[in-house]
């Protein structure tokens, strides 16, 4: 009977540890089942980003395309914006002048080369008379007009009867310049 009694005990132990066993394996498979879940959900994530980056990508020939068009644009910038002569920045200043009743009384220019290639700075010094709402209207005129001028400074030299007296200094680039 002894042998009975230990052969029970054994066969309890046997099965307490199948028990444990089981149970671990039980828990392991629930949690390999809830992960998987959220493995399903880190996929479809990461899925869906591929796809939103896949619609970013610019293909080459785009690219090339944009890249000639800009070129286009900064040659007729180029064009519109910048002359090929002095004289033609001095008839426009006059014409500006003319058009909003100041009187240009003189003005001196300098040139060097840009920064940029094909482009010539172009620094003007000019003393001006007028109006004091006229002054602003030329001075507003110059920033606006088509021909790219800079303001570079504005300073009061007399005033007189209504009749102000500005000097001025304003910067321009001219097409011609090293290459």
């Amino acid at each position: 009977m002894a042998n009975l009694r230990d052969l029970r005990f054994k066969l309890r132990i046997v099965t307490a540890a199948l028990g444990v066993l089981c149970a671990a394996a039980v828990g392991l498979l629930i949690f390999m089942y809830m992960d998987a879940g959220r493995q399903e959900q880190q996929f479809a994530s990461l899925h869906s980003q591929v796809q939103n980056n896949r619609g970013a990508m610019v293909p080459p020939q785009t690219v090339e395309d944009r890249v000639k068009q800009a070129r286009e644009e900064i040659a007729n910038f180029y064009m519109d914006r910048f002359p090929a002569s002095d004289s033609s920045i001095f008839v426009q200043l006059g014409k500006l002048a003319s058009e909003n009743h100041v009187h240009l009384n003189a003005a001196t220019y300098k040139t060097a080369d840009a920064d940029i290639p094909g482009l010539q700075q172009v620094v003007i010094s000019a003393s001006l008379s007028g109006g004091y709402s006229d002054a602003m209207k030329f001075i507003n005129a110059i920033e606006r007009d088509k021909m790219f001028f800079i303001v570079d400074g504005v300073s009061l030299a007399d005033q007189t009867a209504g009749v102000v007296h500005l000097n001025l200094s304003v910067e321009t680039y001219m097409r011609g310049g090293e290459q």
